[in-house]
């Protein structure tokens, strides 16, 4: 049977150490091809808490995102699924982990510029497809922080779909997050008021980055039990109100944590795609929006 993906390690040794957690999985190229190439690349991270549990191949359907991929790669865009390091990982957590999703998106154009030189040729086909140019970060909850971080460093700008994002990591501390509550003290390795912390934490924190200067939808679920509605709602409103051209939100009545990452969800195709196709018109072109709603 012909691959369905590549894993292509990332990592400064070019392996995917430690435990192979620093990966990016390639999808082959999309089965129909628009005549100008795809309309963009989707790069989903996935959620978790940043516990190592969680991530692709999990016994959690890749923490729960394994359906967009193919959603997306049945409408012409090019796919890359990242893994990174998570929190128990030797040099994981913050900044490692940061550093790993910007470490895998600077491969991914590696990918596309060397295309030619693959010897699969449907691998080179995946290659060619690629758009680092034109990019949809997926990010589910502690994957969303990850997203809207990496948007924040990235020339040019990406779209964002944040979904159910963990983006302001002061009040997610506050909180308590995480089965645990102590799911944001360990990724960053300290307490918001420990030595060093308020400097760090305004590095890591997405909500410290505001006003955004990309394309974004933050996408919750009012029945949320994993990410509290009010700590993504919070976020969401102080981002648009700074950049009201730039950021739409969808509260999703009845939804829940894993329903703003199910293709299969009422949430996702009633509430999600129109909100995405509308941000893709926008800056990407009606081909792109059309493709989304079909």
């Amino acid at each position: 049977m012909a691959a369905a993906w590549w894993d292509i390690p990332y990592g400064p040794d070019g392996t995917a150490d430690p435990e192979n957690s620093r990966f990016l999985r390639l999808h082959a190229a999309p089965a129909v091809m628009p005549g100008g190439g795809v309309h963009a690349t989707v790069v989903v991270l996935h959620g978790g808490y940043w516990k190592n549990k969680y991530g692709l191949d999990d016994a959690y359907g890749n923490a729960g995102t394994a359906s967009l991929a193919p959603f997306f790669l049945q409408r012409s865009f090019a796919v890359v699924e990242l893994e990174y390091r998570r929190r128990d990982h030797e040099g994981g957590g913050w900044p490692g982990t940061n550093e790993d999703v910007l470490a895998a998106l600077k491969h991914m154009t590696a990918l596309q510029q060397s295309a030619a030189d693959a010897v699969d040729e449907r691998m080179q086909a995946a290659q060619k497809a690629l758009k680092c140019e034109k990019l949809l970060l997926v990010g589910h909850s502690a994957g969303a922080c990850l997203a809207l971080w990496a948007a924040h460093q990235l020339v040019p700008k990406p779209l964002v779909l944040a979904a159910a994002p963990v983006a302001d990591l002061v009040r997610a501390h506050e909180m308590r997050v995480s089965d645990e509550g102590d799911a944001v003290e360990l990724y960053m390795r300290q307490a918001p008021d420990g030595p060093s912390a308020e400097s760090e934490y305004r590095k890591a924190s997405p909500a410290a980055l505001l006003p955004v200067q990309f394309p974004l939808l933050v996408a919750y679920g009012d029945k949320d039990a994993d990410v509290p509605p009010q700590l993504v709602a919070d976020y969401a409103q102080a981002a648009q109100s700074q950049s009201p051209e730039l950021v739409s939100i969808a509260k999703i009545p009845d939804a829940d944590h894993f329903d703003v990452v199910n293709a299969s969800s009422k949430a996702w195709i009633d509430y999600i795609v129109p909100s995405l196709a509308d941000l893709a018109a926008r800056h990407w072109g009606e081909a792109a929006a059309a493709a989304l709603r079909s």
